[in-house]
């Protein structure tokens, strides 16, 4: 896909920034994928770090050398950790951060195929998929009422056990598979089905149906029951 159909998968509020995908390495010496946003107005450059379910991050820009290539950044709430990337190309940063005795390795990249493959973009359904989608019909039916104010960030929802769909269904992944991929048919089958029951024009189809308060839990569940027998039926075709 091009950059622009990226952004356009992913637009985030505010500015019109560029998506930028790559890892980052957690203070558990975890790697994991992340979501970059270069907010660049051609004088001053911002970066932020947009992981999936999880708080978002500034990472203050100290140093931008147009010319060379260097990008200095710092991290936000970590003022041990200064991050240095050199530019390998017009599609690449790569580079490390520094925290007391910690190299913590960082890439920030274009978005290739390989982030669809991560994402989950062509996997085929399966019954992770089936039983991510039940783990998460199980979370909204075991609390009294939905987060109607949901954000995507999936902190606050675990820390008070009142979830909205998006984090319903981060959870449940995490849970059956151990990792988030926002593009899995899971995820798409759900998203689906919620445009079919409440079609219209939103910034994240998700949060903003969850967000809307005249929608009823029980509606939200029944369009996860849809999104279930859904993926039955394409699996029954993938084997018949």
């Amino acid at each position: 896909m091009s950059q622009q159909v990226w952004d356009e998968m992913d637009v985030i509020d505010g500015p019109n920034p560029t998506l930028r995908y790559g890892f980052y390495t957690q203070a558990s010496g975890q790697v994991a994928m992340g979501r970059y946003y270069f907010i660049d107005d051609g004088d001053s450059l911002r970066v932020r770090l947009v992981p999936f379910g999880k708080t978002a991050v500034e990472l203050p820009v100290h140093q931008y050398d147009r010319d060379n290539g260097v990008l200095k950044l710092s991290w936000d709430g970590k003022p041990n950790r200064k991050c240095r990337l050199d530019r390998q190309n017009d599609e690449l940063f790569l580079g490390n951060c520094i925290e007391d005795l910690m190299v913590m390795p960082l890439a920030i990249r274009v978005a290739n195929g390989y982030d669809e493959e991560w994402q989950g973009l062509h996997f085929p359904v399966s019954d992770v998929d089936l039983a991510i989608i039940a783990k998460a019909k199980q979370v909204l039916e075991s609390q009294d009422q939905r987060n109607v104010n949901g954000d995507r960030n999936c902190d606050d929802d675990l820390a008070s056990n009142r979830f909205s769909v998006f984090c319903a269904l981060y959870v449940a992944s995490i849970e059956i598979d151990g990792v988030y991929r926002h593009r899995r048919p899971a995820m798409q089958a759900a998203r689906d089905s919620l445009w079919d029951r409440f079609p219209g024009d939103y910034a994240h189809m998700l949060r903003d149906i969850n967000n809307n308060d005249s929608i009823l839990d029980e509606e939200l569940i029944m369009s996860l029951d849809a999104a279930y027998t859904a993926l039955q039926n394409e699996m029954g075709s993938i084997w018949q």
